[in-house]
């Protein structure tokens, strides 16, 4: 916003600002928003228009950090380009050797920016991002304008390169903490007013918090550069929050207000050792943006725009923001060896003798007669009219599995539901019986809860086990009781059951997920429906 130079002065000596000046600042700072022509402050080599920072692809908000919860397996991967218009972002009031201000200018009247982004998520706790601003165009005044920036508006350029790290130290479901810290690599250019004459890495520390209420969405993060309580240039401590309210299951709106208290030296060479380390003035920039989002399929697109007040180069009288978005998650590859130990072409788990090699068209068994050619000669074979696998136990030797629990149909006690043998074949937890799965103990969340317990996830184990395994349960309807139970509740305890039959491979055309108010809250009822 609007900068005026004053006649250079006498080295100033440097002194650290502590946190009673940056509170007095701030007060300060507030009060110069009453008035254009207190917002004139003396800067001179941050003089730049890019200091907006877009939060890492994939958050919710516009400004605020907002880190994505955390999933269970696979890469999670987002992609942002934002476009940012600024109207008046920075403005100059020359001062002649009286001290008197001449008229104010405009240095640049219209900025258009370009924001690419993208970050990375290795595991569910660790996200890495990048990203770097561009300036496409740019106009003002071209006369008289700051002897140490002679530029002419308009000039299009690159900016600071931006990479940051950031932990997620704590996810619920209403809440999620990250901790991180973002680097600016001193890469800018300054013709175009995207960077200052003090070439220095910038860092700064970023923690944030976010969640969701039901239909409230929320966000807040804190930008920390440790360097400016020692007035380096430029340095700032800046906070930025989100409110969204979901009106539609895919659209939100919101507030997002932001506000940043900025250091800025009043000359160049004011330490010889440590350039920009110096006597530091402070400046503000106050933003409050309203904001649309819409969500569908992994893409977003975001719009916001709002004014701007403060004194800081970069703080526009009016900023727009258009967006979008794409996040997604791949998933790891599982690779099986399969293995043949008696090297007849036959994996193991499709031959009939895994240990002596045989022809393909006899399962990998030796040549003999055998009648339902299960590789199992007739004189050894307890089924010889029904195909099966080899058995230690002659009266399932050569006999079909129909359950495939490795205990042959002779000798299975539930020769339809497949149990350890150690049961007689039979699962101990989910029993078919009457068209229902009865389950021992009861499949139920815990109270607030949307994740089973062990007991429970064994229990769908062995259900899903029996749903593979019994051609006449063609489909079965998974009924989970809402009664007393909140709306997000309800939905992360079904995302999760749908989760958890995916990790068990059960078919998502063989089963429905139905919400029943009936049911006690949490309870998980499986009916067989065909």
């Amino acid at each position: 916003m609007p900068v005026s130079v004053p006649p250079r002065s006498p080295r100033a000596t440097r002194r650290p600002v502590d946190a009673v000046a940056v509170a007095i600042a701030v007060v300060i700072g507030m009060m110069t928003l009453q008035t254009s022509s207190a917002r004139a402050q003396g800067f001179d080599a941050e003089v730049r228009i890019d200091q907006l920072q877009l939060p890492t692809p994939g958050s919710r908000f516009t400004r605020s950090e907002g880190p994505v919860e955390g999933f269970d397996e696979g890469i999670a991967y987002a992609f942002r380009l934002g476009t940012d218009y600024m109207y008046r972002p920075l403005r100059s009031r020359i001062r002649d050797e009286t001290g008197e201000e001449g008229e104010a200018r405009d240095l640049v009247e219209h900025a258009l920016l370009l924001h690419l982004g993208m970050a990375i998520r290795p595991v569910d706790w660790l996200t890495v991002e990048a990203a770097i601003p561009f300036s496409v165009f740019a106009d003002g005044s071209d006369d008289r304008r700051i002897p140490s920036q002679p530029f002419r508006a308009g000039k299009p350029g690159v900016g600071d390169v931006r990479a940051g790290v950031h932990v997620l130290a704590y996810d619920t479901e209403v809440l999620d903490v990250s901790l991180g810290a973002r680097f600016w690599a001193a890469s800018g250019n300054q013709a175009a007013y995207l960077a200052g004459d003090d070439r220095f890495v910038r860092m700064e520390l970023v923690p944030a918090v976010a969640g969701e209420i039901e239909y409230f969405l929320y966000g807040c993060t804190l930008g920390l550069a440790p360097l400016f309580f020692a007035g380096r240039d430029g340095d700032r401590v800046a906070a930025s929050c989100g409110a969204h309210f979901k009106v539609a299951p895919t659209v939100a709106l919101g507030l997002e207000p932001h506000v940043a208290v900025f250091s800025f030296s009043r000359g160049r060479n004011n330490s010889e050792n440590t350039p920009g380390l110096a006597s530091a003035d402070l400046a503000v920039q106050f933003e409050t943006l309203g904001s649309l989002r819409v969500d569908v399929a992994g893409v977003s697109f975001g719009l916001a725009g709002g004014p701007g007040l403060g004194g800081a180069p970069g703080t526009p009288d009016v900023r727009a923001l258009l967006t979008l978005g794409f996040a997604d998650r791949g998933q790891r590859e599982v690779v099986v060896e399969e293995r043949d130990a008696d090297l007849d072409g036959i994996e193991d788990d499709r031959d009939a003798c895994p240990d002596v090699a045989g022809p393909r068209d006899r399962n990998g068994c030796p040549s003999r007669p055998d009648e339902d050619g299960d590789g199992i000669v007739d004189d050894d074979d307890a089924c010889p009219a029904e195909a099966g696998p080899p058995a230690d136990d002659p009266r399932a030797n050569g006999c079909p599995d129909r359950d495939n629990d490795h205990l042959a149909d002779p000798v299975d006690a539930c020769p339809d539901e497949p149990g350890a043998p150690a049961d007689d074949g039979c699962p101990q937890k989910a029993r078919l019986e009457a068209g229902a799965f009865v389950f021992d103990p009861p499949v139920q969340f815990p109270p607030g809860q949307a994740r089973l317990p062990d007991a429970a996830r064994q229990a769908l184990a062995e259900m899903s086990r029996t749903l593979r395994s019994s051609p006449q349960v063609a489909r079965i309807q998974v009924r989970v009781g809402t009664a007393l139970s909140t709306r997000r509740l309800t939905e992360a305890r079904v995302a999760y059951l749908v989760g958890l039959f995916d990790d068990l491979d059960v078919d998502g055309r063989r089963y429905v997920v139905e919400r029943r108010g009936d049911l006690r809250a949490g309870r998980v009822e499986v009916r067989v429906v065909e």
